[in-house]
């Protein structure tokens, strides 16, 4: 039996007309939801730049310095260092974290008695050797006798050389986006701060600020205070990397 003239040609023009939407959805997608090379960066910033290890300070039995309002050290130290993670990853950043809940990293298989905190130091060091091309950035909170002082303040290393231009990255950054009237300068480290001390990479311990002082204290207590704090030493750090990697 011969074909149906009607039928090929309605079958036909189906098939073109098929071809010819599909097209055009192709080519508003394109238009409207354009593909950016963002997972290419994201590999190229990878393979560009060292390893960001944040040291979230105290845990555990040690809280560390307490607030004028209660709030133990090692609690913002941790929720802070959680944001920066958060804020360097998106950027591509490979980032490590040296305790990601509230404990010492002592070996509970370990005689540990009268030496949680040396272990928990050993411990946090022992990462870092991980990672030879590492940076690393220590995450605290600063305390005094008097309510009135204030403000971000950075020690680094003085085994690398590069240490002391992370902190000032970090100082100058926070400065002009977050505590403008901040005049405080890094400080070398007198030997007495034992991972800086033992460190050989890049390293800056950052006092976020003194929870000694109401005001701050609050602040610092602050969830969305916590977010852009940890945006500035994002920044901070990428500005560090940036500038690392081009010289």
């Amino acid at each position: 039996m011969p074909p149906n003239k009607k039928n090929y040609s309605f079958t036909y023009g189906f098939i073109v007309f098929a071809l010819l939407f599909s097209s055009f959805i192709f080519i508003l997608s394109k238009t409207l939801y354009p593909i950016y090379p963002q997972d290419t960066q994201s590999a190229d910033i990878q393979r560009k730049h060292p390893t960001v290890i944040i040291d979230a300070g105290h845990g555990g039995e040690d809280g560390g310095a307490i607030g004028i309002n209660g709030v133990f050290e090692k609690e913002l130290n941790l929720s802070i260092s959680q944001k920066l993670y958060d804020e360097l990853t998106s950027s591509g950043i490979v980032c490590v974290m040296t305790r990601t809940d509230d404990r010492l990293l002592y070996d509970r298989n370990a005689d540990y008695e009268g030496r949680k905190k040396v272990l928990d130091m050993q411990a946090r060091l022992a990462v870092a050797d991980k990672y030879p091309d590492a940076i690393f950035v220590s995450i605290h909170q600063n305390t005094f006798t008097e309510e009135k002082y204030s403000g971000l303040q950075v020690y680094y290393s003085t085994a690398s050389p590069l240490s002391v231009k992370l902190a000032q990255s970090v100082e100058s950054t926070v400065r002009s986006k977050l505590q403008p009237t901040n005049d405080r300068v890094s400080k070398a480290d007198n030997g007495s701060i034992y991972l800086l001390r033992k460190l050989s990479c890049p390293a800056v311990l950052v006092e976020c600020g003194f929870i000694s002082n109401r005001e701050e204290c609050e602040l610092l207590c602050d969830g969305g205070y916590q977010t852009r704090l940890a945006e500035s030493l994002s920044d901070a750090i990428i500005a560090f990397l940036n500038e690392s990697a081009n010289n």
